[in-house]
């Protein structure tokens, strides 16, 4: 939802966001050019109710997610080609699913569409980057710009899109003359299984102000900038949003990678490792060896000589929302 607002904005033609997020009306930037068609969820209701027999989701294994006889599926894809038929969009940006890749591209509509990190080469993604005239990733350069599977050119990376990319921290907001070094733990809801040893962390740091967001009974805000850059150290997962935000921010940043689909999160906590971007732990990670390496992170924060880490200018967050948009331009031409 962030980077399709983000997107949305870096563009001057009038843009429609497909989704089954819930948008509030104070997120869209603009509400007469960006307007939002909610969709139905991809399944069935109620939502408890179990798969049909013989539903084979993945159409023997051909895709990810398309269920037999699933009502949210059906009404979902109807309304996509519908609003596709009434609009004739020059081109479509994919968020990424491969059955509206492919059900964009049937209507011989242009579609675009975002690679994920991680190893994707199983027969869907083969056959949804095989038919897209543009693959983006929202990564920087450095990290390199693969041929994916199925196609037959190279993704263009535009660099991390953030929401607060048009924000910079401000002077001083990470206090060196602070008694207390202070932890920020973000915690995601994509996960869905809680990390318990962060849990004694904080203890065995010892005199350290630590501060937790997110998670399941957590405290939420909306708008965790400040919190992100008054922070001498940021705890998180390695979601693409995430690190684009935390990027944003030239926060220093402990990388605890979660379990996903195609490795996602671990192939980017890999490349900012590599990068020397990030101090990245294990899911095999002792308290100890978690309690060392934030240790180390704050001390690299807190003896530097500026604010930032330099994360903002090498994960290419200025500017990545309008190279995105000029590639959905070139298409769209």
């Amino acid at each position: 939802m962030h980077r399709a607002l983000s997107v949305a904005a870096a563009l001057d033609d009038e843009v429609t966001i497909l989704t089954s997020a819930r948008i509030h009306d104070e997120a869209n930037p603009d509400p007469g050019r960006i307007r939002i068609l909610p969709l139905p969820l991809d399944y069935g209701e109620p939502v408890a109710a179990p798969d049909p027999p013989n539903a084979d989701p993945t159409a023997g294994g051909r895709l990810h997610w398309a269920p037999l006889r699933q009502s949210g599926l059906r009404r979902r894809m109807a309304m996509i080609a519908a609003w596709i038929d009434s609009h004739t969009p020059d081109v479509v940006l994919s968020d990424i699913s491969v059955e509206v890749t492919l059900a964009v591209r049937l209507t011989g509509t242009p579609v675009v569409s975002m690679v994920l990190p991680g190893r994707r080469d199983d027969a869907p993604h083969v056959l949804a980057h095989g038919v897209c005239t543009s693959l983006v990733a929202g990564w920087p350069r450095a990290a390199g710009a693969p041929v994916p599977a199925g196609a037959a050119r190279p993704l263009v990376p535009v660099g991390g899109v953030s929401r607060f990319a048009c924000r910079h921290p401000e002077p001083g907001a990470r206090d060196r003359g602070r008694m207390r070094p202070r932890v920020l733990h973000l915690r995601g809801s994509g996960g869905g299984v809680h990390d318990s040893r962060w849990d004694a962390v904080p203890e065995q740091l010892g005199d350290v102000e630590w501060i937790s967001l997110g998670g399941p009974g957590g405290r939420w805000v909306a708008d965790p900038w400040d919190e992100i850059c008054r922070a001498d150290a940021v705890v998180t997962a390695a979601g693409q949003s995430s690190i684009a935000d935390l990027a944003a921010a030239d926060a220093h940043i402990v990388v605890a990678p979660e379990e996903r689909p195609f490795d996602e999160q671990d192939a980017t906590a890999v490349t900012l490792d590599r990068l020397g971007l990030a101090e990245v732990v294990s899911r095999q990670d002792s308290v100890d060896q978690l309690v060392a390496v934030v240790r180390r992170t704050l001390e690299c924060s807190r003896s530097g000589a500026g604010t930032g880490s330099g994360l903002r200018q090498a994960w290419e967050v200025d500017g990545a929302a309008t190279r995105l948009a000029g590639v959905l331009e070139a298409v769209a031409r």
